[in-house]
């Protein structure tokens, strides 16, 4: 009556279970996921943990048995991708290059990788470290192919770091509910096609880093902060964009826990939305559209470096004296306003 009850269960309650049962990162409960799956059948997400077990998990024991449960219920591309990478897991050097190459359609390569987390962070958890935390809070999607993220990303709850896909046919906008879910610290992002200023992402109670570049992407048009609000952050501590166009940055902030903004060829004409980052450190602002240098900047007394060179600027209202901390600052000219 019971056999199987598993397989028609991807969303359910009981692979919930069984999910949760893996993320413990308190305890190697594998072997113990490995038995439920072998008494209840398996489905398109339990699919996606054997061939993660199967390939990373440190014990040959425990290995074994997920490859033998995958040869019962996968098919023979899948075995021969398993088997495949087994044999050529010491080449990669992280998850990133994963998604390029092992594109399955039994299974969603999110929980691929969450089994594979996993599977590092308790091989790791006799040495553990400040660089292993950071690991397995990190996810790399830069070479991910599709344009959108799957509903198995969700699963990895403990991200804090990511790096998004770094191609143009990333569809940003629909990706937003899966990166909502988790408790992201840093969002990085290049060669994305973004018509809108990510204003979504500075809605992320725990963001404190955002950092945008374009690479070798380049935008036929700027990106629009929207007009229908003012999107400020309370946690974001830095801002980085790297030649990537913004236009309406005035509806940009309050950013009050900016330590440091950087914003070189943005075609910037106003600096207004930091008015309210009185502990900002760090401001770069070169090569920008910037005509005049405004007096709060001189309000900002924990600033330690400011370049912003490359400007056409015609008015300076800086008071050096109130910057007693500032041991860079860097103010060139320049007639070219592009």
């Amino acid at each position: 009556m019971f056999d199987n009850y598993l397989q028609n269960d991807s969303e359910g309650q009981f692979t919930r279970q069984i999910t949760n049962l893996l993320c413990d990162e308190s305890s190697d409960n594998a072997p113990l996921v490995l038995e439920l799956i072998r008494g209840g059948g398996v489905n398109r997400r339990l699919l996606g943990y054997l061939f993660g077990l199967s390939v990373f998990h440190a014990k040959k024991e425990t290995a074994g048995l997920a490859m033998s449960l995958l040869q019962q219920h996968a098919g023979a591309e899948t075995l021969r991708q398993a088997q495949k990478l087994r044999e050529s897991v010491n080449y990669y050097y992280n998850e990133s290059e994963y998604f390029s190459k092992f594109d399955n359609p039994e299974f969603d390569l999110f929980d691929f990788i969450l089994a594979y987390k996993m599977c590092a962070w308790h091989r790791s958890s006799g040495a553990l470290s400040g660089y292993n935390l950071i690991s397995h809070q990190t996810l790399n999607l830069s070479q991910y192919p599709f344009a959108t993220l799957s509903p198995g990303i969700s699963t990895l709850h403990f991200i804090r770091y990511i790096a998004l896909p770094a191609h143009r046919l990333f569809d940003f906008e629909a990706s937003i509910p899966y990166l909502s879910a988790l408790p992201l610290e840093s969002v990085f992002i290049e060669n994305t096609r973004l018509e809108h200023f990510p204003v979504s992402l500075l809605r992320l109670p725990t963001l404190r880093t955002l950092s945008i570049r374009r690479g070798t992407h380049r935008p036929k048009q700027a990106m629009q902060v929207p007009e229908n609000g003012i999107f400020g952050s309370e946690s974001l501590e830095k801002l980085l964009i790297d030649a990537y166009p913004v236009e309406g940055e005035a509806r940009l902030g309050p950013f009050p826990a900016l330590r440091e903004c950087v914003m070189n060829r943005c075609a910037l004409t106003s600096l207004d939305f930091l008015k309210a980052s009185s502990g900002l450190l760090v401001l770069g602002a070169r090569f920008n559209r910037l005509e005049s240098l405004p007096a709060f900047l001189s309000e900002l007394s924990l600033l330690e470096r400011l370049e912003l060179g490359g400007n056409p600027f015609k008015e300076i209202q800086l008071d050096l004296s109130k910057l007693l901390k500032m041991n860079h600052l860097e103010i060139g000219f320049t007639h070219n306003h592009g």
